[in-house]
């Protein structure tokens, strides 16, 4: 499923599909003349803002499931980082035996550890940048959805001030 479509298997509603909505509604709403104000059906306006409060939650955890799972890449490298130390250390430790060969396991042995460290600092960078990239995706949406938010919210707000008033008269 892509971003701005509808609801997820889940039953959870994809927060850019629900700003989208948002501004559905505002475009439309009824216009008060003279004035840059929309009115809303407030019924639609508070079931949008409800599913917000779901949604944004939703999108919480599947940042939370990116960095589990950069947990788990990394955990997983320096258990391999491990298992080659380990590997390089027995060699080493068989080779012992000569000067010569000694020597010989001392530059394998390290050339296995750069590349070891050169793997493990190449999937902890991917790793970091994807999740990097979700966790920015899920603010940017958040902050766009409580901007309409709060512009709606205000604009309902001087239209009941504005209504009230006018009764009043």
């Amino acid at each position: 499923m892509q971003d701005g479509e509808g609801p997820h298997e889940d039953g959870t509603v994809d927060i850019l599909y629900l700003v989208d909505r948002l501004e559905e509604l505002v475009g439309v709403g009824k216009r008060v003349p003279f004035s840059g104000r929309v009115m809303v059906e407030e019924e639609e306006f508070l079931a949008l803002v409800d599913q917000l409060r779901v949604a944004v939650p939703h999108e919480i955890k599947q940042a939370q499931r990116v960095i589990k799972e950069r947990e788990r890449i990394i955990g997983e490298a320096q258990d391999e980082a491990a298992k080659i130390l380990r590997a390089a250390r027995e060699r080493s430790e068989y080779y012992v035996s000569e000067q010569g060969v000694l020597n010989e396991a001392r530059q394998q042995g390290e050339e296995i550890l750069r590349q070891a460290e050169e793997k493990r600092k190449r999937a902890m960078g991917e790793v970091d940048a994807y999740a990097l990239q979700e966790i920015a995706k899920v603010e940017e949406g958040m902050r766009e959805a409580f901007a309409i938010i709060d512009g709606a919210l205000r604009e309902t707000l001087e239209s009941l001030s504005a209504a009230k008033s006018h009764i009043g008269r």
